[in-house]
């Protein structure tokens, strides 16, 4: 269960302005847990992120979280007092007159709800910079985070050479091999993908270095659980895609000739697209480059496109 709820909470930082949701959804909860609102809070929470545009779950969280019973407890009498130091006495705008178990029970309404609503925006506004602060990028300053440059493409189309060359460019860098996964060549192929995957996943959350530099074809689903890894761990991700014509694929490279079986395998992933991902940064036609050329090619692209998102660039570079 724990598992599961840190990959929604990765993946909810993942998705687009998802840490500002969270900071907005933040703000709604804490403000809502500061309301006098007698078992509303939860609907006050919603209705506040509904308003900003902010994360439900997130400021349910936040309002369980500073709202509950035990918090009330100390909240309630402060509020009646901070209420009473900002209303003057001559102010009151509940009913005279009304259910007589309703006025017994809310003699000091009016200092109650003036206190929470004051509360309510300053627990708001906290939650919502202490939440940005730590959450979004740019809002404080980190140290330098991990990065990751992933190489993806098709078999045989030169990620291991090249993915090799790149991280010895890179002061640092270590190199993840894809097909190094360790699992016994009889399993099907499907289990020892998933197992290579999951080893680069093990050592983004687990790495010291700089950069690492990781070498596995990606489809979507594979593409997903890679930027939620590296958003959880703090990481930054650049996505290569190597991308031969498939008749230099098909042939002989680096001294290694694929079998019938890999050249069927490499047609089928031509077909299904592993060449011109969109979520590519950068796309290489390394055909006739040599790893160490393809490599230096691919940090020039790398910085260009860097460079092209920053703010003020005209736009972002297109893909070589």
């Amino acid at each position: 269960m724990m598992r599961a709820l840190r990959e929604r909470w990765a993946g909810l930082l993942a998705s687009p302005g998802g840490a500002r949701r969270v900071a907005r959804g933040t703000a709604a909860g804490a403000a809502a847990a500061m309301l006098p609102a007698f078992g509303l809070h939860l609907l006050f929470a919603a209705g506040f992120a509904l308003l900003l545009r902010g994360s439900l779950p997130v400021a349910a969280a936040a309002c369980l979280a500073l709202g509950n019973p035990l918090t009330h407890a100390v909240l309630l009498p402060a509020e009646y007092a901070l209420g009473r130091l900002l209303l003057p006495p001559s102010v009151e705008f509940l009913p005279e007159h009304g259910p007589a178990r309703l006025l017994a029970l809310l003699p000091a309404a009016e200092e109650t709800v003036a206190g929470g609503v004051v509360l309510a925006g300053v627990a708001g506004l906290l939650g919502w910079l202490l939440a940005r602060r730590a959450l979004v990028p740019g809002a404080a300053a980190p140290e330098a985070p991990l990065r990751v440059i992933h190489l993806n493409g098709a078999i045989n189309s030169g990620k291991s050479s090249v993915g090799r060359a790149l991280a010895a460019l890179i002061p640092g860098a270590g190199f993840i091999e894809g097909d190094e996964h360790g699992l016994p060549a009889e399993l099907p192929p499907e289990q020892r993908w998933a197992g290579a995957l999951g080893r680069i996943l093990r050592r983004i959350r687990e790495s010291n270095a700089p950069c690492l530099v990781s070498a596995y074809p990606l489809d979507e689903a594979g593409y997903r659980r890679l930027r939620t890894a590296c958003v959880a761990r703090g990481a930054t991700l650049s996505v290569v895609t190597l991308a031969p014509p498939l008749e230099v694929a098909l042939g002989p490279r680096g001294g290694r000739v694929p079998d019938a079986a890999e050249q069927a395998r490499i047609r089928a992933m031509y077909a299904e697209g592993y060449h011109r991902r969109l979520f590519s940064d950068v796309t290489l036609d390394n055909a006739g480059l040599a790893p160490e050329e393809a490599a230096r090619r691919v940090l020039a692209a790398l910085a260009h496109a860097h460079a092209a998102r920053a703010p003020g660039a005209a736009g972002r570079a297109a893909p070589t």
